[in-house]
Parts: structure tokens; sequence; C-alpha cells
């Protein structure tokens, strides 16, 4: 027969006095700081969104600024590079390029 003050103290020897105020402590301060890091990344991304947001008019009219000038550069090229090819045909076929003004007779 199992004898009560036998059969506490065989299964209570193995086993150390758990405090379960100490682990519930460790388990709230676990999860607080998990929460302040969670909280804290959420600040930081929402705080670089709203700088991206706040910068991206000025970022979006020097990237049409820029844009402009670009194109504007191209068509200049374009148009000189125009100018040489004429020139350089002018020279090949042997042709003579004008430097004065035309003059126009007129009928009498």
């Amino acid at each position: 027969m199992q004898n009560p003050s036998t059969y506490s103290t065989l299964f209570s020897k193995g086993k150390p006095e758990s405090k379960p105020k100490v682990a519930m402590f460790f388990v709230y301060l676990v999860l607080g700081l998990s929460l302040c890091v969670f909280g804290a990344s959420i600040w930081f991304s929402s705080y670089a969104k709203n700088v991206y947001i706040q910068r991206k008019p000025q970022f979006t009219r020097e990237a049409n600024k820029i844009q402009y000038e670009i194109r504007k550069l191209e068509l200049e090229e374009n148009a000189l590079t125009g100018i040489e090819r004429v020139r350089s045909l002018i020279k090949e076929l042997g042709l003579v390029e004008h430097t004065r003004k035309s003059i126009e007779l007129r009928d009498r």
C-alpha cells in the first residue's frame, strides 16, 4: 500500500520548487521588450516613409528639370550632327559652301 507521506517525499525530491511570480516576471519582461522593439521598428519605418513623401515633390521637380535639359541637349546634338553631315556631304561632292548672303536681283 501507498503511504501518503512516502508518496509526497518520492516525487517532491526530484522537483525543485518553482516560483511562478519570478517566472511570470521574466515572461512579461520578454513580452514587453519585444513589443517595444516592434513599436520602434514601426515608428522608424513610418518616419522614413513620411520623410520620403515630403521630399517626393522636390525629387519629381528636379527629375523633370533634368529630363527637360537632357531632351534639350539631345535636340541640340541632333541639329549639330545634321549640320556636320551636310558639311561633310558638301565636301565629298566638291560643292562650295556660301559664307555670305545671297543677292537677289529684281526684275524691271
